[in-house]
């Protein structure tokens, strides 16, 4: 019985102090990332003439970065990983990795946007193990992530800045009821990122309703618009004089 209460606390660590990389030094490392594209100063302006180009966000992201009343006034330590990654995406002009954005990168690509996508996924994949991380799985999600890491270092570099706070959390003494808020930041993020994927979803299938309609709508169309021209063509033939047939059809 001792065993296995154990075996679940050293899960939940696995799981917390995974997280806790995650929401501490992967998340600063991307902002700092940003900071290297866009320079605070121009944060403004950028969002100003590229906002079209962003994806749907949620309405907190939208608050954060284009309020309503005002304009964005933070250090981008205010931005998590879900809006870090979709400005890194789609308005620094990062090289898309071999496999696309929003895959899953080869394992030999060591691009930026490999490196991006690789914290981006162990975020999500962290989210399935809410009741634990087993040893095996621990270490070869931290050994991904550490790899992005100290590829990401020397891309700013910044020589092992990120990579000593990987070692750091990696080492330090996990307190379960201290730390388990890590691991419960990550599965809100991942609600609000599910939540938005169902809202896109809805409206694609709404989308796609609305186009089949339209289709339909086209083909009575068509359909009338040649019973309309049978019908006239019928009428040549029943009521007009033969010599003005001949005239008729000469002009096509």
């Amino acid at each position: 019985m001792a065993s296995t209460s154990y075996a679940a606390t050293e899960e939940m660590t696995n799981l917390n102090r995974v997280s806790r990389l995650l929401m501490g030094p992967c998340t600063d490392q991307l902002r700092d990332l940003l900071r290297f594209y866009i320079p605070l100063a121009s944060f403004l302006t950028v969002i100003q003439r590229e906002k079209l180009r962003l994806p749907r966000l949620t309405g907190p992201q939208w608050n954060l970065i284009l309020p309503s009343c005002g304009v964005y006034s933070g250090n981008y330590n205010d931005m998590d990983i879900s809006l870090l990654y979709i400005l890194l995406r789609n308005l620094c002009g990062i090289q898309a990795h071999n496999m696309g954005w929003g895959n899953i990168p080869d394992s030999t690509d060591r691009s930026v946007s490999a490196n991006i996508e690789r914290i981006r996924l162990a975020r999500n994949e962290c989210s399935h193990f809410a009741g634990g991380m087993s040893k095996t799985e621990f270490n070869r999600i931290w050994s991904n992530i550490k790899g992005a890491v100290v590829d990401l270092d020397k891309y700013l570099g910044i020589g092992n800045k990120f990579q000593e706070k990987v070692d750091f959390v990696r080492n330090d003494t996990m307190d379960p009821a201290r730390d388990k808020h890590f691991s419960d930041q990550l599965l809100e993020q991942m609600k609000e990122i599910e939540n938005v994927k169902k809202e896109v979803d809805s409206l694609k299938r709404q989308a796609e309703k609305e186009d089949k309609q339209h289709k339909q709508k086209m083909q009575k169309l068509e359909s009338s618009q040649h019973g309309i021209k049978q019908m006239v063509l019928e009428l040549k033939n029943d009521y007009i004089p033969p010599n003005v047939k001949v005239i008729w059809y000469s002009f096509g």
